[in-house]
C-alpha cells in the first residue's frame, strides 16, 4: 500500500459515505435497534473521528514516539454519539467538513511514513500503514455498511 493508495481509498469512502448519507430519508434520522446506532449518530461520529485521527497524526509526527489512538470510551467519542444535534443536511456538511480536514493530513503522508512505526494505545507497536487501515480505511468501510444497513431497515420498518 503507498500513501496515493491510502489517499485514493479515503476519497473513495468519503464519496460513498456522503452519497450514501445524502440520499436518507430524513424521517429516518433517530431511527436505530438496540444493537446499532441511528443515522444521526454514525453521522456526529464521522463529524468528530477524522479531526481527532488528524490530530493524532499530527502528534505522531511532532513525536513519533508519543502514544496514538483512542479506546471506545473515549470522551469526545462517547459525547458526539450521545445527543446528536442538527438535521441531516447539517450532520453531512460536519461529516465532509471533517474529512476535508483529514484529507489534507493525508496528504501530507510520505510512503516511507506508512512503514515508520507507531504506538497504539490499544494495539502496541505497529505501523503507520496498520493505524490508518485500522481508523481511517477499515473504520470508514464499517460506518458505510452501517448507514447502508440502516437506511434499508428504516424502509422496511
Amino acid at each position: 500500500m503507498t500513501a496515493d493508495d491510502v489517499r485514493a481509498e479515503n476519497r473513495r469512502l468519503d464519496t460513498e459515505l456522503l452519497t450514501e448519507a445524502q440520499a436518507a430519508d430524513p424521517a429516518g434520522l433517530h431511527w436505530a435497534t438496540e444493537e446499532e446506532w441511528s443515522l444521526a449518530q454514525v453521522l456526529a461520529h464521522l463529524g468528530e473521528f477524522p479531526g481527532f485521527f488528524t490530530e493524532q497524526l499530527r502528534r505522531w509526527r511532532a513525536n513519533p514516539a508519543a502514544v496514538i489512538g483512542r479506546t471506545h470510551e473515549h470522551a469526545a467519542r462517547l459525547a458526539a454519539v450521545d445527543d446528536p444535534a442538527g438535521q441531516l443536511d447539517e450532520l453531512v456538511e460536519a461529516a465532509r467538513s471533517a474529512f476535508a480536514v483529514l484529507a489534507a493530513e493525508l496528504g501530507t503522508l510520505s510512503d516511507a511514513d506508512l512503514e515508520a512505526p507507531t504506538e497504539n494505545v490499544k494495539h502496541g507497536r505497529e505501523p503507520l500503514s496498520t493505524f490508518l487501515d485500522r481508523y481511517v480505511v477499515a473504520h470508514k468501510t464499517g460506518h458505510l455498511e452501517q448507514i447502508r444497513a440502516l437506511r434499508k431497515a428504516a424502509v422496511e420498518s
